[in-house]
């Protein structure tokens, strides 16, 4: 019954996933300036491991048009999956961020020692670039984070990542989150 409810959920994200390939304005200023600067303060960083020795890393980036000085916000989120042997990067944009600590501090804190009694609950949202999904199985609980491929060559179109230990974790990302609001 668990692995058929897991085989549910991933093939529901997948879709989800699948359905929403969009660049964000992040990407789009990075792949519009010839010269780029990225700061990253790897001090400030949400970690998240998988037992496996997989990994997601949010945190806060300040990108610069070194030509024009324009700036920009926002968050960047690096992943490392084993299968495929795969390091991805994905932003969510500036735009994105408010809904994003919104979506946590409504959706996801507050639901964070939910139990149910066969019965679940998914908690569900979307970027241009990733998703991150929060489910509660009776007392399982579950972070997935998706990330969407920019890559033309690349047969799989998202990347996903799951852990079941870190969960307790998600109040770090939401502080990073509002250093960049």
């Amino acid at each position: 019954m668990k692995t058929k409810n897991l085989l549910m959920m991933f093939l529901l994200t997948s879709i989800f996933v699948f359905s929403q390939n969009k660049e964000s304005s992040t990407r789009k200023f990075i792949d519009e300036a010839q010269f780029t600067r990225i700061n990253k303060d790897w001090t400030t960083m949400a970690s998240f491991k998988s037992g496996i020795g997989e990994y997601v890393r949010f945190f806060p980036i300040e990108v610069i048009n070194l030509k024009s000085g324009e700036k920009t916000n926002a968050l960047q989120v690096n992943m490392y999956i084993k299968k495929p042997d795969i390091y991805k990067t994905a932003w969510v944009g500036l735009e994105e961020i408010n809904e994003f600590v919104t979506f946590i501090e409504t959706h996801v804190i507050p639901n964070l020692d939910l139990e149910f009694r066969n019965k679940s609950s998914e908690f569900i949202f979307r970027a241009n670039e990733m998703t991150l999904s929060y489910k509660v199985f009776n007392k399982d609980r579950r972070l997935t984070i998706n990330l969407n491929s920019y890559d033309e060559e690349d047969e799989l179109k998202n990347y996903t990542f799951w852990t079941e230990t870190q969960v307790d974790k998600i109040p770090s990302l939401l502080k990073i989150l509002k250093k960049i609001k």
